[in-house]
């Protein structure tokens, strides 16, 4: 039952996160009819100081779907936790990890009620994203650790382990970056690729005032969001390349190694076809969600090494 509840959980957990992101770019004017207009208007209307006292409209189908997945998630993780304590000793494993995850769920669950009415969306979206994202890395270490370790030559792989880690290090953190893109609406900062705004460099602006975060941005500091989030893939996709093809010569790990490279060239051209077709839904909750499947292949990894080096 354990296990069965624990597949079932990180399963919605990914559909959840992939969903919340379809939810957030609807909400921000993705796909809509007079796009572009209808994004920047939006774009205009979110930057405005923020104020406790106005709650937003979050009435849509999409927000009530994705309040209802919340809600089985939560109970899913009383159930996971439950079990965990209760058949420790059969399961041979520290509860402490499904105990973590439901303490995750209880916060993000408190956060989101809490923070839609009394803080601006560039706050609320990196911390809803963080939280998935630890949310989904959690839940695959937690799957595979139900599952048969691969036994491996413990030297080769702790060799690997200090790149690997580096390698979800970058997965994560470009994420996040863009999160930073869409919590701001920097999306459309730049329209061309390789240029923007005709240039290789154009004007830019890096003074981020912590003290104002949260408040309207130049065009300046938009377009410097959006290089930064492009910078950080053009890193992230030559750092995994790298990695990836170093350990598909490593016994063991060929199919994790094909598979970051097939989703790194994938997401890498994916985002390219973005750009140039001027952010389609379609594309752009794609690329969230292949995004969430490098990351757990590179959980898978990480944990991969761990685990034949112990």
């Amino acid at each position: 039952m354990y296990k069965k509840i624990l597949l079932l959980t990180f399963v919605l957990s990914f559909v959840a996160v992939v969903f919340s992101a379809y939810a957030r770019l609807s909400d921000a004017g993705f796909g809509c009819a007079e796009w572009p207009a209808c994004y920047k208007e939006n774009a205009l209307k979110e930057r405005q100081p923020p104020q406790a006292d106005v709650a937003r409209d979050h009435t849509s189908w999409r927000w009530k779907v994705q309040n209802m997945v919340g809600l089985l998630l939560g109970i899913l993780g009383i159930a996971l936790c439950g079990l965990a304590w209760q058949q420790r000793k059969e399961l041979r494993q520290s509860p402490l990890l499904p105990t973590v995850l439901l303490g995750m769920m209880a916060f993000m669950a408190v956060f989101g009620i809490w923070a839609f009415s009394h803080l601006p969306r560039s706050v609320i979206v990196p911390v809803h994203l963080a939280g998935g994202s630890a949310t989904l890395i959690v839940l695959t270490w937690l799957v595979l650790r139900q599952m048969a370790p691969v036994k491996m030559s413990a030297d080769v792989m702790k060799s690997w382990r200090g790149f690997a880690l580096l390698g979800l290090a970058l997965v994560l953190s470009q994420i996040m970056l863009g999160g930073w893109v869409s919590a701001n609406f920097a999306g459309l900062a730049c329209t061309e690729f390789p240029l923007c705004k005709g240039s290789l460099l154009p004007p830019m602006d890096f003074s981020f005032d912590l003290q104002r975060y949260g408040l309207p941005l130049s065009d300046e500091k938009l377009t410097a969001i959006h290089l930064i989030h492009r910078l950080g893939a053009l890193l992230t996709f030559l750092y995994l390349s790298w990695l990836s093809f170093k350990i598909l010569a490593v016994e063991g790990l060929h199919k994790i190694g094909k598979a970051i490279l097939g989703l790194l060239v994938f997401q890498f051209a994916l985002g390219i076809a973005n750009v140039l077709l001027s952010l389609p839904l379609a594309g752009v909750v794609l690329h969230n969600a292949v995004a969430m499947l490098l990351l757990v292949t590179l959980v898978m990894l990480n944990y991969r090494l761990k685990e034949s080096g112990t």
